[in-house]
């Protein structure tokens, strides 16, 4: 976010590319709800639910999304160590708010 304009505004199911619902990770209540019904972003945006609900994957999917690797690094950064998210990013569409930044930065917890 650059001053008070969000780089994202939403985030959705890619119409052209609707992801398969019957596995992994679109079972999960969280990421299902979220290929549903999308997500609006704002300054701060929480995700709360139980362990394995689906928050970290929905997380990792959106900097997927937006061009960064879910293992942290900034955007245009390629590294992969060992891919571990799932292809929910592949299935999601950005709205980006105008003249919000296309460069940003995923710092991942352990």
């Amino acid at each position: 976010m650059f001053g008070d304009r969000l780089s994202i505004r939403r985030v959705a199911e890619l119409a052209e590319e609707p992801m398969p619902r019957r596995g992994w990770p679109a079972t999960l209540p969280a990421v299902d709800q979220l290929l549903d019904e999308g997500l609006d972003l704002g300054p701060a945006t929480d995700l709360v639910g139980e362990n394995g609900a689906g928050k970290s994957t929905i997380v990792e999917a959106i900097a997927g999304a937006f061009g960064l690797t879910s293992e942290g690094g900034s955007t245009g950064a390629n590294l992969h160590t060992r891919r571990s998210e799932a292809e929910l990013w592949r299935h999601l569409s950005l709205v980006r708010a105008p003249g919000g930044s296309r460069r940003g930065f995923f710092l991942r917890a352990g």
